[in-house]
């Protein structure tokens, strides 16, 4: 769908002034409903063409944030609900967004249902900002002709996985912030204040005590290399980076450090095994194919030993096995996970029993993370104090052996 820049003149209607600018849309009518949304009255609205506005719209990342989209599918279920058509309900929620790029996105949504494609076809041409998964669920919805129903299933689901994100992220908050301040600390102490005493045991003749030779070596490299050392990072991040991107052999390694690292590892598996149980009970229960679920469930993985596994899981399924199979024995999986997942397969409740299993991560993420923020703690006081007190020696051993040579 074809969006246009428009200049318009409008009336705002809480004090009658007239102000004018530049918005976008399919059309003057849609822009002229986008202003009416917004307490302005359109006087004029006419075709502009702007470079600029044409840069604005290259995007390089994601437009739609998890909390938008979670905001975007409540809105959508209760215009639906309400019995407010498809058609309609697109355009009301396209109209209402502010943002630009969204708005953008939002009006593509709408042109393409109103010209007569089903939802889940119009959500697909945008698969930066609509999940698989979500595409899959609204095609199911829309066959069954259960819609909203599903909409609500599936926007419970982004909540719970958003929710487990946001508390995993919180944990790791804390101890980042004290390790980045403590570093700072140090190299301000090595760079600013123990080079000051070179200068005065220099006068007098002295050597400075090795402790503080060593830091404050450190600190004149950092000086002199500052802008070799600041390339060295930013060139290790981006090879880091392009090698996870481009080596699998890469990705795999840094997946199995994640899931064996001592106190993260337990979150990891939480995080991925919580995933696989909700996702393929969300689409099990409604009525998607095992097969499909299972590749649905590839997708929102991020960890290539468990994104294994799932190709794994199914190649079993289609040679007649169990998919729980491929989860038995393996290091990355749990017995609670594997037990509950062959009761399923072996009684033909697969998907209830995925769904208690997915209740069960939901009650234990809480424990674990608890118990990660816990065990992170002390080790992190620990470290930083360990590094004030060899920091305080390196900065006060030249001061006492200075006033013992004077004496």
């Amino acid at each position: 769908m074809k969006i246009n820049d428009y200049k318009y003149k409008a009336k705002r209607m809480k004090d009658g002034k007239i102000v004018s600018g530049i918005t976008e849309g399919p059309s003057k009518a849609i822009v002229s409903q986008f202003l009416f949304e917004n307490g302005l009255r359109a006087i004029e609205i006419d075709p502009h063409v702007s470079f600029v506005a044409k840069l604005n719209r290259i995007t390089l990342n994601k437009v739609i944030s998890e909390s938008d989209l979670i905001f975007y599918l409540k809105q959508l279920s209760s215009l639906l609900r309400s019995g407010v058509q498809l058609n309609e309900a697109c355009e009301m929620l396209a109209t209402q967004q502010t943002n630009k790029n969204v708005r953008r996105i939002m009006y593509g949504i709408y042109y393409s249902v109103n010209s007569g494609q089903t939802l889940s076809d119009s959500f697909k041409e945008y698969p930066r900002e609509f999940p698989r998964l979500l595409v899959s669920m609204i095609a199911v919805g829309e066959k069954v002709g259960d819609l909203d129903e599903v909409l609500d299933e599936t926007t419970e689901y982004f909540e719970k996985q958003a929710r487990l994100k946001s508390s995993i992220k919180s944990t790791m908050m804390m101890p980042m912030i004290y390790l980045i301040v403590a570093v700072v600390v140090a190299i301000f102490l090595m760079v600013g204040v123990m080079p000051q005493f070179e200068g005065m045991y220099d006068s007098l003749g002295g050597d400075l005590p090795a402790m503080t030779m060593y830091f404050m070596n450190a600190g004149n490299f950092m000086r002199e290399n500052v802008l070799f050392i600041i390339a060295g990072i930013v060139l290790f991040v981006v090879g880091i980076r392009f090698a996870y991107k481009k080596s699998d052999r890469f990705q795999r390694a840094v997946s199995y450090i994640a899931i064996k690292a001592p106190i993260f590892g337990d979150v990891v598996k939480l995080n991925n095994l919580s995933r696989i149980a909700s996702t393929i009970a969300q689409m099990l229960r409604n009525h998607v194919p095992l097969q499909e679920s299972i590749e649905t469930t590839w997708d929102t993985l991020n960890n290539k030993i468990y994104k294994d596994l799932l190709v794994q899981s199914q190649k079993s399924v289609l040679n007649g096995e169990y998919m729980s199979t491929a989860f038995e024995h393996h290091y990355a999986s749990e017995t609670i996970f594997t037990r509950m997942m062959m009761v399923g397969e072996r009684s033909g409740e697969l998907g209830k029993m995925m769904n208690n299993l997915s209740k069960f991560y939901d009650e234990d993420s809480e424990i674990k993370i608890e118990r990660l923020k816990k065990s992170l703690e002390p080790l992190m006081l620990i470290f930083i104090y360990a590094l004030i007190v060899v920091m305080i020696l390196a900065v006060m051993l030249p001061s006492l052996a200075l006033s013992d040579q004077l004496q």
